[in-house]
């Protein structure tokens, strides 16, 4: 039989269930991995050194043919080995000139193994441990799905409440829609919208309270009023907020949008849509820590939905299929499947009969690496969550 394993903890069970002695299946777990890197624009001079050497080890390393003379020109290459492999590799590298040392250290974090929390109002979060969910709590007249429904004060307050009842880990609130094709209204509106709903059920509900928000203006004022973390679509491209949330030591997730709302969805292209949004998201982390925002308060979000084809091409498919490769920026992936376009173009449902799609594709993203699933459906979702974990984690 092929026997599939899946992590470090697996093999070493089935090790010791062998008989094999406790040093052995130290040196044995890093031959057991087989992992594929890939790094954009090297040196031809340093992709065929690096070819050379995997292929001592008995692995390889794909180079562009024209990285090889007479051309020269630089390529993208895909490193491919085992753990132990890799980190012979590395050593070596390490040996070379300043540019094959660079790519050594870039390797080492892209493999580097680590342990991550991340800390939300007064609750730690153990990444990994379990899937956390993001309750949804919109405050809008017309978002996608439940636009109007919590628009009165009071009926937003009661859905916190519930949100909090049905097994949600945090609340999100919203007060300005980001469907496709949105208008974007002004602060002061959204303010208006939020704000009373945030002072409400800081006192009502003991779950960490996000707000989904891309305006400076409004995370400021909705700071005073007890909100534990910002949820940025923009991913802190609108001025000032970096500055604010670094301020403030606020948690933050960004995410990967192509263009803004009103025209997201206007011919979005990708050569390689993954890719594109990890370099993204690279990009982003590398720029909220020059503004003073701690590393680890940063979650990243690939954007479902948010400037992705849908139809005869599926980016929101190939993002949740790979979804391991963004682990690799070494944060907390928090993903929004919950009822969105691409489900019903599959399934050929309206919305409100998006349900069982949405948790068959949250269950796959929570087995490729998700930590926070944001849904409207909570209750429904943290039931298939907690099935998922038992398998997978």
């Amino acid at each position: 039989m092929i026997r599939v394993i899946r992590n470090k903890k697996e093999a070493k069970k089935e090790m010791e269930k062998i008989g094999v002695e406790s040093e052995a299946i130290k040196i044995m777990l890093p031959k057991f991995f087989h992992l594929n890197i890939k790094l954009k624009d090297v040196a031809p001079q340093d992709a065929i050194i690096i070819k050379q050497e995997m292929l001592s080890l008995g692995g390889d390393t794909a180079i562009s043919k024209k990285a090889m003379p007479p051309n020269s020109q630089r390529t993208d290459i895909l490193i491919g080995g085992s753990e132990k492999q890799i980190r012979i590799l590395l050593k070596k590298l390490k040996n070379q000139y300043k540019r094959l040392y660079e790519i050594s250290e870039e390797i080492e974090e892209i493999i580097k193994e680590s342990r991550m929390s991340i800390k939300i109002g007064r609750k730690n979060f153990q990444i990994g441990k379990r899937t956390y969910i993001v309750g949804i709590l919109n405050v809008t007249p017309d978002s996608f799905y439940d636009g109007g429904k919590y628009f009165d004060y009071e009926k937003a307050i009661e859905r916190a409440r519930q949100i909090e009842k049905e097994g949600a880990d945090i609340i999100d609130v919203g007060g300005a829609s980001t469907r496709p094709f949105a208008s974007e209204i002004d602060a002061k509106e959204e303010m208006r919208r939020v704000l009373p709903v945030i002072e409400a059920i800081k006192g009502e509900i003991k779950i960490p309270i996000s707000l989904d928000t891309y305006k400076p203006e409004v995370a400021e004022k909705a700071v005073g009023r007890g909100v534990d973390m910002i949820n940025d679509v923009f991913a802190l491209r609108k001025e000032g907020m970096a500055e604010l949330i670094a301020e403030h030591d606020l948690p933050v997730c960004i995410m990967h949008m192509k263009g803004e709302p009103k025209n997201m969805q206007i011919a979005p292209y990708y050569e390689d849509v993954v890719e594109e949004i990890f370099y993204f998201l690279k990009e982003r982390i590398n720029f909220a820590v020059k503004k003073g925002i701690e590393k680890e308060r940063i979650i990243v979000d690939p954007g479902i939905g948010f400037g992705k084809r849908t139809g005869e091409i599926e980016d929101n498919l190939e993002i949740i299929a790979r979804l391991q490769e963004l682990k690799s920026l070494k944060r907390p992936i928090l993903i929004g499947i919950s009822r969105k376009s691409f489900i019903g173009n599959i399934t050929k449902t309206q919305v409100e009969e998006r349900l069982e799609g949405s948790l068959g594709a949250e269950a796959i993203a929570i087995a490729n690496g998700a930590d926070f699933i944001r849904c409207h459906d909570v209750i429904q979702t943290k039931r298939m969550a907690m099935v998922v974990d038992k398998i997978v984690r």
